[in-house]
């Protein structure tokens, strides 16, 4: 069964046209004013400093070292002339000191090393985002931005919906 196409209400070079159009859309025009749109708004730096924010409130507190008392330092102090036996006498702070230094900087590099991953999970949420609503997105684009369906209109939500998602999960 064949379809006479000269028996249609409307050419077929219109249909051409519109499917032509509607892959434009799809394809090349709808990323790309998704993307100017998140450019725009400044999503990819809220993106970053959100990220970096959340890596630091998950970080080691502080812990002040527990100071002991210096033996050789209080026998010095009373003892002025025991100067030689004071010097052998180790610091008993010294350790614990050294370690918590060893600590804060493994813990210093362990945040730049997350935060260094921040834009490429920022950049893998809008690629998402877009896979996802490459149909919203593309009617957005070809209704020349009249018809904003509700994923284009609700974009941050969805945006952040992304950037958790397991395809763009960050390892700390």
């Amino acid at each position: 069964m064949s379809v006479d196409v000269s028996s249609l209400p409307f050419s077929p070079l219109f249909i051409v046209v519109a499917v032509g159009y509607a892959s434009l859309s799809v394809l090349v025009t709808g990323p790309a004013i998704i993307g100017r749109e998140n450019e725009k708004s400044g999503w990819h730096a809220l993106c970053q400093s959100g990220l970096i924010a959340e890596i630091n409130a998950a970080s080691l507190p502080d812990r002040p070292v527990q100071q002991v008392p210096d033996v050789g330092a209080l026998l010095c102090g009373v003892y002025p002339e025991l100067g030689q036996l004071c010097q052998l006498i180790p610091d008993p702070n010294a350790l614990a000191r050294e370690a918590e230094r060893e600590l804060q900087e493994a813990e210093a590099r362990r945040i730049e090393r997350a935060a260094s991953g921040t834009a490429d999970s920022c950049s893998c949420a809008e690629q998402v985002f877009v896979e996802e609503q490459r149909l919203s997105i593309a009617l957005y684009a070809a209704s020349g931005r009249l018809i904003v369906p509700p994923a284009v209109a609700t974009r941050d939500a969805g945006l952040s919906r992304a950037l958790r998602s397991s395809s763009c999960a960050r390892e700390d």
